[in-house]
């Protein structure tokens, strides 16, 4: 029967704290706090996810001490209540003053269902405080029901104001929440609460279940959001609940809103984890899944079948010794894995150096990677790009490339063209398919324009963006050459070349303190080439110039060509590098077949750089800028005051903001000379008081 009183207990900033490593600040509490008030709830959890003073008892550190939650929140908060968790054993008395002298209205005490008498002394603590107290009791599902409600009965002994029911694993069915239930209801007399979890995607009907119970309180979270699966989803809960005709009083907009613009950015995985779903089947609390994982590793044995060995023996705990003992166990047993073959087609690859083949072709070529690369983005949740880049010369052909990236937020399919008119037929064809052309911006001595320009006059629907493809050639052989060396700084690198390519490396190399030695053109060009590097270098260092390509090898850690097809370095500069060395065959083909082969023999590197990384940041760099000048920047009004974002210069006095068409924060004051002052002054803190509630507002936080 539906309880009359029945209440919503708004759990998102705390339990939800677990899915954020605890890490809802002050500010965003205040901010949620006040929005969840606004729409109409009554009663608001905070804190950390494990309760009062968990970050100093080590149990993961929050980005606020309770005390700066308490003080957020009791300022915020106009009429809804509010309150913390507290476990015995970490949390203390002392927790418990502090919170009273910010008034905070109630306080829920968990702790195992098994170990209710830990709680008597502090709830006759917190209810001399004049506090409301709930007695949570966690992994409910251990004890048959009429033992659990001997327990429940135990907390209402103390004095506790209501007892709920926890489903700390997600694991229970609607029938066991109605059974536990009714056993409470006969024991009590004091109301009774339930806070579940979503391992088994149960949440939402067990919560139903409790709500046609009878409990007074029943748990839930924005988005779902909180330890392991999940708890039910505040928004869904509300909506099902009126569909019912239980009308809360919540405004269904205002939540969604909350819910889709503040907490549905904090959330990245998708999809079920396999880990919860054990959880919830086994009846195991994911705080033991530290000591799980150390022993599935130990013993190479799946921590799924080591989780429900044990809850076989104790669904409360999980001491070390039993773990360890059942993850033996599971190693002795474990036999020979029969491997089910499974029949593959064929690969079938893209069609790449396609010569002198029909433009038709080439089309065709480009559409199919085109369609491989908006199908695998969508899958993966990431944005489709695909890269045109202008061959360096004349080369009479167009090459499609058979590999698509698929790392690094975006994926990317690529193709080289150096004639026009093929290049309009493949922007025709992809256009569409693919969310972003990614199009090489440099002239090429052959092009009358950039290819940028042409795509642009052709390309209808998908988003253009330009970048210089050998800007990114260039960083991609450099930050690979460090992370593979550890530290540039002393290194001994031989170029081999002047093109613009090797000359953009040797700089990069030169300011982070390489010793950059060149080699492979005539000894005035080189010199000449050096001479321009030190004048345009941060540390006017000249790279060495030596004629002799062998002789420039001798010793060196790196040696680098970006001949392109042209095998420069030959097998007596392999020879001449120091043990162990890398050699970037980085214009592909610049590495002659006997001198690989030398250097797979010695234990020399040789490697081909790989662009994935760089071509991504590209990609964002050229979004986020185009973001930053299309809706950041810019002057304006917010609340008739004059604000400024994005980078340009205010006049004194102005409002600096993150955004000026939609702002979230004051970042500061203008001082009218291209600075800020960020320190707090008199005459600017009416403007401030007036910008940041208007912009509160717009969020939908406060009326």
């Amino acid at each position: 029967m539906l309880n009359p009183d029945l209440q919503i207990m708004e759990c998102t900033l705390r339990d939800g704290s677990y899915a954020i490593d605890f890490q809802f600040t002050a500010r965003d509490t205040a901010i949620i706090a006040a929005a969840l008030e606004n729409a109409g709830f009554n009663y608001i959890e905070v804190g950390h996810g494990v309760g009062m003073n968990a970050s100093n008892a080590g149990k993961g550190l929050a980005a606020a001490t309770d005390e700066e939650y308490c003080r957020a929140t009791a300022s915020t908060l106009k009429r809804a209540k509010w309150g913390m968790f507290f476990i015995p054993g970490i949390g203390r008395h002392e927790d418990l003053e502090m919170a009273a002298t910010y008034g905070m209205n109630f306080v829920r005490i968990g702790t195992n269902a098994t170990e209710v008498e830990q709680s008597e002394e502090y709830v006759q603590h917190a209810k001399k405080l004049g506090m409301y107290v709930s007695s949570n009791l966690m992994k409910s599902y251990v004890l048959p029901p009429k033992e659990l409600a001997e327990q429940a009965k135990l907390a209402e002994k103390f004095g506790t104001d209501l007892v709920s029911l926890v489903d700390s694993a997600g694991c229970m069915m609607p029938d066991d929440v109605s059974n536990y239930l009714e056993a409470m209801h006969e024991a009590l007399g004091i109301p009774t609460g339930f806070h579940c979890h979503n391992n088994l995607a149960m949440g939402m009907a067990n919560a139903l279940t409790a709500v046609s119970s009878g409990v007074q309180f029943i748990d839930s979270t924005l988005q779902g959001m909180g330890r392991g699966g999940g708890n039910p989803a505040t928004e869904i809960l509300i909506t099902v609940l009126k569909k019912q005709g239980v009308d809360l009083k919540v405004n269904p907009n205002q939540l969604m809103d909350l819910s889709t613009r503040i907490i549905k950015p904090l959330l990245q995985e998708k999809g079920l984890d396999p880990i919860n779903v054990t959880l919830g089947y086994a009846g195991f609390h994911s705080s033991h899944l530290k000591t799980i994982a150390k022993y599935s590793e130990l013993y190479d044995v799946d921590p799924r079948d080591l989780i429900i060995a044990v809850c076989e023996v104790d669904k409360v705990n999980a001491p070390e010794e039993l773990v360890e003992s059942m993850a033996q166990r599971l190693r002795q047993e474990s036999g020979a894995s029969e491997l089910h073959a499974v029949s593959l087609p064929p690969l079938a690859f893209s069609t790449s150096d396609l010569g002198d083949r029909s433009e038709e072709s080439l089309a065709a070529a480009a559409r199919s990677v085109a369609q491989k690369v908006k199908t695998i983005a969508k899958k993966r949740g990431m944005q489709s790009v695909f890269n045109i880049v202008a061959a360096p010369s004349m080369i009479g052909r167009a090459t499609v490339s058979r590999f698509v990236q698929e790392e690094f937020d975006y994926v990317v399919g690529s193709i080289e063209v150096d004639n026009p008119e093929q290049l309009k037929e493949v922007v025709e064809t992809v256009d569409g398919l693919v969310d972003i052309l990614f199009v090489d911006s440099e002239i090429k001595p052959y092009l009358e324009m950039p290819l940028t320009s042409m795509v642009s006059s052709v390309a209808k629907k998908s988003q253009v963006l330009g970048y210089k493809d050998n800007d990114v050639w260039a960083r991609s052989v450099y930050r690979q050459m460090g992370t593979m060396q550890h530290d540039i700084e002393g290194r001994s690198v031989t170029i081999y070349g002047t093109d613009n390519l090797a000359l953009k490396l040797a700089l990069y190399l030169i300011e982070q303190g390489a010793r950059v030695t060149m080699t492979g053109g005539e000894t005035e060009e080189l010199q000449l080439c050096a001479r321009a590097i030190s004048r345009i270098s941060l540390n006017q260092t000249a790279p060495r110039v030596e004629a002799d390509p062998v002789a420039a090898s001798e010793g060196a850690d790196v040696l680098v060509s970006f001949a392109r097809g042209e095998a420069v370095i030959n097998l007596p500069m392999i020879e001449a590098l120091a043990p162990e060395s890398i050699v970037f065959d980085a214009g592909i083909g610049a590495v002659a077949s006997e001198a690989i082969a030398f250097g797979n023999e010695n234990g020399i590197r040789i490697v081909r750089p790989d662009m994935r990384a760089a071509l991504s940041a590209e990609i964002s760099l050229a979004l986020g800028t185009q973001r930053i000048v299309n809706n950041l920047m810019g002057h304006g009004e917010v609340a008739g005051v004059p604000v400024v974002a994005g980078g340009l210069m205010g006049r004194y006095g102005e409002l600096v903001l993150d955004s000026v068409s939609n702002p979230s924060r004051v970042v500061g004051v203008a001082d009218g000379q291209g600075g800020v002052i960020y320190e707090s002054q008199p005459e600017f803190i009416e403007n401030i008081e007036k910008v940041e509630r208007e912009i509160l507002r717009k969020q939908v936080i406060v009326k």
